[in-house]
Parts: C-alpha cells; structure tokens; sequence
C-alpha cells in the first residue's frame, strides 16, 4: 500500500533464500497489492523484500518499499509480509537525496544549516505543493538530506540567520553562478548511484580565491 492505504500495483517481491546463494523466488502486486509466493522449495529460510518504480525525468527509478516486519520467513511455514511506500528510516532513505557541500573559503558547519527545499510543478509521485526545511545530516557522502520526492525544487540555504549563496555542483565541466536560490532536479554525479541533487554553498556569491570570478 502507499500511505494514503490505495493498493501498489505491479510492486515486484523478492524472496531470497538465506542459505543458498543467488536462489530466488520472485512476483509481483496485482490490482489489489496482493502478492503469494511459494517458497517451500529449495527447504530454507527467506528474506522478503519489494520495490516499485517511479518515472522521472524519462528515467525509472527503483523504490524500496518499506516492510511491516523484516524478520526471516521459514519456507516450511510461510507467513505474511506486507509493505509500504513511505519514506525509509535507513541513513540513506529511499527516495531523493540532497549533497550539500561548501565553496572554498567557507568553513561553516554543514550541520547547522537550514535548506528551504519548495517543490515547483508536479513531483514524480503526483503531488505539489510541497515545501521541506530540514538540517542536513552527515553521511558516508558527505552532508545529505533524505527521502526528498523526486522532482525540480526552489533551493534555498541559511546558516546562523544568514542567506547563504547556492549553485548546482558538478564533478567536472564548467562551474554554475552563485545565487540567492537554486531551481532544479536531480541527476546522477559523483560516483551516484541513484539520481542526487548536489548544492555548493557559500557565504560570498564571489568567493576571493577564485580569480575567475573576480574578472568577470
């Protein structure tokens, strides 16, 4: 189910069998979000997990959908395993991530920041109308905020009662401009393994260090 409880149809399930390797057992919702697998053969235990697809930007995305129970299934007596679609509490969410990261010079505590991420136009799971203030938290990756739905955001960034500049970060080619915002999606950079927006901020929309900038 999704978390307005409306049935997710054709969420692919995944038993795994915890003893022998790459031994599977797959199927998918049906118009009512229901799902059986038979998972008596080969005899084992089972890790049930399920994910749905969201499209965006023309590409699809695999969603993780979060399970009631994550305990192991004995395959000689089955059970019940049901799931949502709602955010993960994982350290990296299921949905969107945020990368915030910091221009030269500026040596401010990502942690302390507050980005003002307000949603533009329709997001990829149909909504609008969405606005998330959040502080990022710190991660394998860098400073990150989770579970942001897929779509273009108005990013803005604050620090001890400070606008601070933003511009979009990219691993190579020409560097965005500094501004008082961001307007944006997500896209794949930096070794990402799923579709990331990655903000550079700064407390100078020309920071000294960079002499391309003061010759403009």
């Amino acid at each position: 189910m999704d978390e307005q409880g409306h049935p997710i149809v054709r969420a692919e399930v995944v038993a795994d069998n915890t003893l022998f390797y790459n031994t599977n057992v797959i199927g998918y919702t049906d118009a009512s979000g229901t799902y059986r697998l038979d998972i008596r053969q080969p005899v084992g235990t089972w890790h049930v997990t399920a994910t749905m697809t969201l499209n965006y930007e023309g590409q699809t995305i695999p969603i993780d959908l979060v399970p009631e129970s994550d305990e192991v299934l004995a395959g000689t007596v089955g059970g019940v395993r049901n799931f949502s679609f709602k955010p993960a509490a994982t350290q990296y969410g299921n949905l969107g991530l945020v990368n915030i990261r910091t221009g030269i010079g500026f040596y401010g505590d990502p942690g302390e920041m507050t980005v003002t991420l307000k949603s533009v136009g329709t997001l990829a799971d149909g909504s609008s109308n969405k606005t998330i203030a959040a502080k990022p938290v710190q991660s394998g990756d860098g400073y990150i905020i989770k579970n942001v739905m897929y779509g273009t955001y108005l990013a803005t960034v604050s620090y001890q009662g400070q606008d601070l500049f933003v511009r979009k970060a990219v691993s190579s080619g020409p560097d965005a401009t500094y501004g008082k915002s961001f307007t944006g999606g997500f896209w794949r950079d930096f070794y990402a393994l799923r579709p990331t927006m990655f903000l550079e901020v700064s407390d100078v929309e020309c920071p000294p260090i960079l002499q391309r900038c003061q010759d403009q």
